[in-house]
């Protein structure tokens, strides 16, 4: 059975194969040039499959060749592979260029020679994006989001958002951000071109509301806070996750904000430009305590989308706040601003898209690569999510799937060990009705990671081992009993009426060694499986440090426990500067550090 992913519409299989050497591929002089762009990506892997230099050509077709064309519109295409030529025709250049994704696809299965086929397809979600959090930690470089948008672009994915509260060197923000943990304005300019040449649409997203710990933070702008005067009682990770909305109804706090936008919005070509407006906590609980939480937060966005539409853009906001005061926000709302319905939990129920459906709002369904907890993406929450949310995107008429990429408590995840969730993310956004057995998780497992072996299975094995060790329950732990004064337990998770033992993560331990055995043994040092490496040892390493910090017996020697902990870091901070800014980088360096000089408890196994 021939596999792509995403999954086409329509695929017949035929009898014979087309050779690869000796090939010509031929255009005419209409097609557009990121179509040529993608054929000479495709001509440079032919070659060095066959050895052969494959030319482009413009004219009548002749000999053996691969005959490309497309319309004016359309994302669909279709390909017919005989003995003799491969015929490509695009609804549109978007339709050709997907086309010969799939191509490359192929050949990277099949090699030199191309299984004859009829291949019909198209996306049935009109927006397939994908979303990724760039500012609680990792700023990836430039060279690592051209990569992400090449990824993105393989798969069809056709938008791409980064999430940016101080991940940007507005001038407000002088004298605390600084390049090397923040993009630069020519970094997004020359992002924005690279996605555009792809048929990304890289759209910007900004917070202007909630989520301005720095800013607000900040000596200069601490005034306009909600919660003035704050002073932090917890961990830093954990602050900055909750805290800070802005004082909606300070006379300076829209000047402000109306500064950052109009700094940030001309560096895009996109027709969008997303508020977010999310998890405004404190909104009305400091500052305008009393007044009406409905009220404050229409607002200030109303005064944000009038401005945003003023420079000719389209609207975007997180859905969070509107589906809690649905009515008001079918009042106050423009009907052309995109709302962004956000569920991460593993089955999404119907009535969350049904509701903003019922009311006519224009939506996109975001789901989640469920990877903010710990070092790996956990697919046995991921992989519901996103099936279940695309079941109902495309029965209520969604606009399309918006999959996120969040980095909480410091981004501890490399963007290698997600791969799966943003894969299943495309597939589904594509062809929400495909079928992802097996058999698919084994063509993924190939295309993503170059293995033999059903890599979803491995991360499913992983994710059982992160049950005893989640990232963010140390940071809340650590945080209760080294800043907060509070006597907290550490347990190993699982339900209250069924916890975890000790037991359970000795289990983990030896799950993450056979896993890493398993890996290991390829005998490679590319970078997705070293990142795989380095998080599986992390995702250990953490269940040894939960048995040490809980008194266990056979995991009290701390010296030897912090030299493998040194060593990891040490290699964990190598592969972080590969791909991303020194930016949080330290705070994880300190913050693991700090964990083993936490005094363990007496052994409370019985107590758990």
């Amino acid at each position: 059975m021939l596999r792509i992913i995403p999954t086409p519409k329509m695929i017949e299989e035929c009898e014979g194969a087309f050779s690869l050497c000796s090939i010509a591929v031929f255009t005419d002089l209409t097609a557009d040039s990121r179509v040529i762009g993608a054929l000479s990506v495709f001509c440079k892997e032919a070659e060095a499959i066959t050895g052969e230099y494959v030319p482009i050509s413009v004219g009548e077709p002749f000999g053996r060749a691969i005959i490309i064309s497309h319309g004016d519109v359309g994302e669909g295409y279709r390909i017919t592979v005989t003995k003799d030529r491969i015929d490509i025709l695009g609804d549109g250049a978007a339709g050709a260029f997907y086309a010969i994704q799939t191509l490359r696809q192929l050949i990277k299965e099949h090699g030199a020679f191309v299984p004859c086929c009829n291949i019909s397809d198209y996306p049935t979600l009109e927006y397939r994006g994908f979303y990724h959090d760039v500012t609680r930690g990792r700023v990836p470089t430039l060279k690592k989001l051209k990569e992400i948008a090449d990824r993105l672009s393989y798969l069809k994915i056709n938008s791409l958002q980064l999430y940016v509260e101080d991940a940007f060197t507005f001038k407000e923000l002088e004298g605390i951000v600084t390049a090397d943990s923040a993009l630069t304005p020519s970094e997004i300019l020359e992002l924005d071109s690279y996605c555009r040449d792809r048929f990304i649409d890289l759209v910007p997203s900004m917070s202007t509301f909630g989520h301005l710990f720095t800013l607000l933070q900040s000596e200069k702008y601490n005034h306009i806070c909600e919660l003035k005067g704050h002073k932090l009682t917890r961990d830093y990770l954990l602050e900055r996750q909750w805290h800070h909305t802005l004082n909606v109804y300070h006379p300076d706090a829209f000047g402000v904000i109306k500064s950052m936008i109009e700094q940030y919005l001309p560096l895009f070509s996109s027709e969008y430009f997303n508020i977010c407006c999310d998890e405004t906590m404190d909104l009305c609980n400091g500052e305008n305590a009393g007044r009406d939480k409905g009220d404050a937060y229409f607002y200030h966005v109303e005064k944000l989308v009038s401005l945003v539409k003023s420079y000719g853009k389209k609207v975007m906001l997180w859905g969070d706040e509107c589906m809690a005061r649905p009515d008001m926000a079918k009042e106050r709302l423009p009907e052309d601003v995109t709302v962004l319905n956000w569920c991460y939990r593993k089955n999404v129920n119907e009535w969350i898209p049904k509701m903003f459906w019922e009311r006519g709002f224009t939506q996109i369904v975001c789901t989640g690569t469920s990877c903010w907890d710990n070092f790996l993406e956990n697919v046995f929450i991921s992989v519901g999510n996103i099936e279940s949310f695309a079941v109902w995107a495309e029965k209520y008429s969604c606009k399309g799937l918006l999959n996120t990429n969040w980095g909480d408590f410091g981004h501890v995840c490399p963007f290698n060990c997600n791969l799966y969730g943003m894969l299943f993310g495309a597939e589904k956004a594509w062809n929400p009705s495909s079928v992802t057995d097996g058999e698919f998780e084994l063509y993924a497992s190939r295309l993503l990671y170059g293995v033999d072996f059903n890599m979803a299975e491995t991360l499913r094995c992983l994710a059982r081992a992160m049950f005893t060790c989640d990232w963010s329950g140390f940071v809340i732990w650590h945080s209760a009993v080294t800043l907060e004064g509070k006597d907290m337990p550490l347990g190993y998770g699982g339900h209250p009426e069924h916890p975890f033992t000790a037991e359970k993560a000795v289990e983990s331990i030896e799950i993450c060694k056979a896993e890493m055995a398993k890996l290991l043994s390829l005998g490679r040092d590319d970078s997705v499986i070293a990142d795989l490496i380095l998080s599986i040892r992390a995702v250990e390493l953490m269940n040894r440090v939960k048995l040490y910090l809980n008194g266990e017996d056979g995991y009290t020697d701390v010296q030897a426990l912090q030299a493998e902990l040194d060593s990891w870091l040490s290699e964990y901070s190598e592969a972080w500067l590969r791909d991303d800014k020194p930016s949080g980088l330290w705070r994880i360096r300190e913050f693991i550090k700090g964990i083993t000089e936490t005094k363990p408890l007496t052994n409370t196994a019985d107590e758990e």
